[in-house]
């Protein structure tokens, strides 16, 4: 079992829903409360904010199973946040998700940045990855190519950060 000192770190956002469909989304967020070693009055108090920041406030009381998909992108991104983690790591946070909501969980994101949490996404959309302050390309578990969107961009000559990602790539099968 991982140490909760280390857990209490973190929030995670994996690319599939980790939600419980017969539950509320009060329910659910009371759960993973409870495994944070939140106390009650915690959790109802971070339960008001995190709902409000995914904007499914009025929704609360609803099973996760009558969610759209992306209520339950914007629930899975409440829960990562639910233990105030000064880190999150978010895998592929806006799959599936219409470009309206995209951009609202983006503009969440951009929120939680500016109250100084480290944020690392992995994405393999581009126009997402230009909005990060720091970007590192991998493939195959190793680190191709890192900088900020216009220094890789820069480096090779290009206007555009899905090119600079098809040269990067490209050049791995080169070496």
């Amino acid at each position: 079992m991982p140490q909760l000192s280390l857990m209490n770190k973190v929030g995670y956002m994996a690319q599939s829903d980790a939600l419980y469909g017969t539950l509320t989304a009060a329910e659910n967020l009371q759960f993973f409360g409870a495994i944070y070693d939140m106390s009650k009055g915690e959790i109802k108090k971070r339960t008001a904010e995190v709902m409000e920041l995914v904007n499914l406030t009025e929704h609360l009381h609803k099973p996760v199973q009558a969610f759209s998909g992306g209520m339950k992108r914007r629930l899975s991104l409440a829960m990562a946040v639910m233990h105030n983690p000064p880190v999150l790591v978010l895998d592929e946070p806006t799959v599936g998700i219409d470009p309206l909501l995209r951009r609202t969980i983006w503009a969440e994101l951009n929120t939680l940045a500016r109250q100084g949490i480290t944020i690392l996404v992995t994405t393999h959309v581009m126009d997402e990855a230009d909005k990060c302050h720091s970007l590192a390309m991998m493939r195959d578990g190793r680190l191709i190519a890192k900088g900020t969107s216009r220094e890789l961009q820069e480096r090779i000559g290009v206007n555009d950060i899905e090119e600079a990602f098809i040269y990067y790539g490209g050049q791995q099968d080169e070496s």
